[in-house]
């Protein structure tokens, strides 16, 4: 195997290849990519055998051949190499030389037949979306599945294909977030998977790593398979491939209310700024903040949101803002951080927070009438 490529190509593939690297690895062959040379074709190629990343890269094949080498390693060592020059890729024996003007590498290899095979979809349901539309959506809904491998439903993303739309939603028990976003092409009828949250992180970080000018008008190719147990996203010469989650996704439209009784249009930066003031003092107990919102005696004039925390060790402490309040208002407490989080994907100036009492869950949004996105989050029983 002999091949010449570029070192900013090569450096962009690597990148890209070890979404599916596994570093710490069992069997060590998943701590390798293989490498593969034919006709007019370079391929770098990664599994953790939950998903897998192929990267076609352009470059001048002189022998073909295919070979496995440290995945980390070779990134490391490629991404330091002078970026305006060429690199060539040599097997010799049972390792790889590689070479660049002032620089030379010799990398261990394990034979490529060890590496596992990467099934194929063949046919499929076929889904076209903007890159970054998707992208947006996967940031606002992907972070609020659970972490934890207790409920592995939970660890994954809800996703809805039809009436030309994706409908978005993921949930860990303790908050909920939604998103619909349009799609260019999508089969006629309705499908259903559950998508593992990393795959979908992955897929949209791929379409921002790409970057460029021309990824705005950008298209992702999803196909999923027949038996609805594997996905795949296609990126220009980027394919991702994932398993799918089996198992029923709880009924998620349950936990939100069917009416709100009060509603606050609070300004999104100053919302936070209160939020990060009070966390300081809620990192001692629990992470929990009081939310306060009340209109006064004097009306639409003292409209204020106070946000508290303390703790018997460290202190207490509040901040007051401004809002504008629809309602009788009232007292809830949440997680700081599921607070931050969601307002960290909201992007509009001021956002929408409704609630009923104390007790039930809150819900925030833009005020974009435009906008699909809402999230929801699941209060902490105040203490007197």
């Amino acid at each position: 195997m002999k091949f010449t490529v570029s070192q900013q190509d090569m450096s962009l593939a690597l990148l890209l290849a070890g979404k599916s690297l596994l570093t710490k690895a069992n069997l060590p062959i998943l701590a390798n990519l293989l490498v593969s040379a034919t006709k007019g074709k370079i391929e770098v190629l990664s599994t953790n055998l939950e998903t897998a990343t192929k990267v076609l890269v352009v470059g001048r094949v002189e022998a073909e051949g295919k070979v496995t080498l440290s995945g980390k390693m070779l990134q490391e060592f490629i991404s330091q190499l002078p970026q305006e020059g060429e690199v060539v890729f040599e097997k010799l024996g049972e390792e790889v030389q590689i070479l660049t003007k002032g620089y030379r590498a010799r990398f261990a290899t394990i034979a490529a037949e060890e590496f596992p095979a990467i099934p194929k979809i063949e046919g499929g349901h076929k889904i076209k979306i903007g890159v970054v539309d998707f992208a947006r959506t996967a940031t606002r809904v992907a972070f609020a599945a659970a972490q934890d491998e207790g409920r592995p439903i939970l660890t994954g993303v809800l996703c809805e294909f039809g009436g030309g739309e994706v409908k978005m939603v993921a949930t860990d028990g303790y908050r909920l977030s939604f998103d619909e976003v349009k799609v260019l092409e999508a089969p006629s009828l309705v499908i259903k998977i559950v998508v593992p949250a990393r795959a979908i992180i992955e897929a949209a970080k791929i379409g921002a790593e790409l970057g460029g000018e021309e990824a705005k008008d950008s298209v992702i190719d999803i196909v999923v398979a027949e038996g609805l147990n594997q996905i795949s996203f296609k990126l220009g010469g980027v394919e991702f491939t994932s398993r799918l989650i089996e198992g029923e996704f709880p009924n998620w439209q349950k936990v939100i209310p069917a009416n709100f009784v009060s509603r606050a249009r609070v300004n999104k930066e100053e919302f936070i700024k209160v939020v990060r003031v009070a966390s300081i003092f809620a990192r001692d107990s629990g992470g929990i903040l009081r939310l306060k919102f009340e209109a006064g005696a004097n009306g639409a004039e003292t409209q204020s949101l106070n946000v508290s925390a303390g703790a018997a060790r460290v202190g207490s402490g509040d901040g007051q803002i401004g809002v504008e309040l629809s309602g009788a208002g009232g007292e809830i407490a949440f997680n700081y951080r599921y607070l931050l989080e969601a307002l960290g994907v909201i992007e509009d100036e001021e956002v929408n927070f409704e609630m009923v009492e104390s007790l039930n869950p809150g819900k925030l949004t833009g005020i974009s009438k435009e906008e699909k996105f809402f999230h929801i989050i699941m209060p902490v029983r105040l203490q007197s």
